[in-house]
């Protein structure tokens, strides 16, 4: 027998009696205590003996994962074996997917590891990079797990926006994103995050992304008109000017191409209309949304927008975007309105 066909006979043998193995240890999984699991070899030298049959394998080591983390929750809820286990299934399979999300909530939830759980969605991002799911999962564990880290909101925002240009993540992303980047200023992420949604074969998603990145200029153009403020108040004794006309700017220099204007509130900031129209509009929608929600589980409508908040229907309670306004609420008919506050 030629050495060409021993190998032929042998590989395939080999092969089969490394599934069978798996499979034969995975229906074990379930039989035996957590830490009579089979130890698992370096991922590279696992991969050595897959013989092409990498994903194969990788599935099969999946699935065993699956059952070692449902073993575990009704064990010793360590999770040991966890990282290696993802490790070594991600090494034969660096494009599945699924692994990447649900083994980054394994780590960050069941074993409080938000480094790890990181490490392993920093590599799907790179081998899956059309993903939305993967940055925003990445966004959460500095939301919720590191929300005490310094800029964590900020990084969380980052992530977001990453999840949001991908042009597949559902709108409630796009939303946070926008307001986690506008919150910390981070005008350069946002612009980036509509520049690559322009392009959507959604017409509905283009239309919004093109308003979008007016929006972006108007808040760019705000932030240049603050710095101009702050040095006016640095050179006239903290006075707030009347207007812009004060900084030595023409009404006609400052265009607000969406038809709205730029002005200068009573605490001393520039703003301007459209950004804040938008803002209230989507803040409303919040409340109203939470409202109906309330409805819905009790019957009648709250008495105070703080109840949802106590019955845990809202996260926060959106704060009126204009300084001059405060939220009207009607008990009654279940309606939120706004109004100009009494001076």
């Amino acid at each position: 027998m030629s050495n060409t066909l021993h190998k032929r006979i042998v590989i395939p043998f080999a092969l089969l009696v490394l599934v069978i193995f798996l499979q034969y240890r995975i229906t074990m999984v379930e039989k035996m205590p957590v830490k009579e699991l089979l130890y698992l070899p370096n991922e590279k030298l696992l991969r050595h003996f897959t013989g092409g049959l990498d994903t194969v394998i990788a599935d099969l080591l999946w699935i065993h994962c699956l059952l070692y983390v449902g073993a575990e929750l009704k064990g010793d809820f360590q999770f040991e074996w966890l990282e290696k286990m993802l490790s070594a299934v991600v090494q034969l399979d660096p494009y599945f997917r699924e692994v990447y999300r649900f083994g980054g909530v394994f780590l960050s939830s069941l074993r409080a590891d938000s480094e790890s759980a990181l490490k392993l969605l920093h590599r799907g991002m790179y081998y899956r990079p059309e993903t939305w799911d993967l940055p925003y999962e990445a966004a959460m564990i500095y939301m919720l797990n590191l929300a005490e880290k310094p800029n964590s909101k900020k990084i969380a925002g980052i992530y977001l926006a990453m999840s949001a240009s991908s042009g597949r993540a559902p709108k409630f992303i796009i939303d946070l994103a926008e307001k986690l980047n506008h919150e910390y200023d981070l005008l350069e992420v946002e612009r980036d995050m509509w520049l690559k949604l322009v392009n959507s074969e959604d017409q509905l998603l283009r239309d919004i992304a093109n308003r979008k990145l007016l929006l972006v200029e108007i808040k760019a153009i705000c932030r240049e008109l603050n710095k101009r403020l702050e040095k006016y108040k640095l050179e006239n004794e903290g006075r707030i000017p009347e207007n812009l006309e004060e900084l030595g700017l023409a009404k006609e220099s400052i265009v607000d191409p969406l038809g709205g204007k730029f002005f200068i509130t009573e605490s001393g900031m520039v703003k301007n209309t459209s950004v804040l129209d938008e803002l209230q509009e989507r803040y409303m929608r919040i409340i109203e949304n939470g409202i109906r929600v309330y409805k819905e589980r009790y019957g009648v409508y709250p008495q105070t927008l703080e109840e949802m908040l106590e019955k845990r229907i809202l996260t926060f309670l959106p704060e009126q975007p204009y300084e001059s306004r405060e939220w009207v609420y009607n008990p009654t008919t279940g309606s939120i309105s706004w109004r100009e506050k009494e001076k």
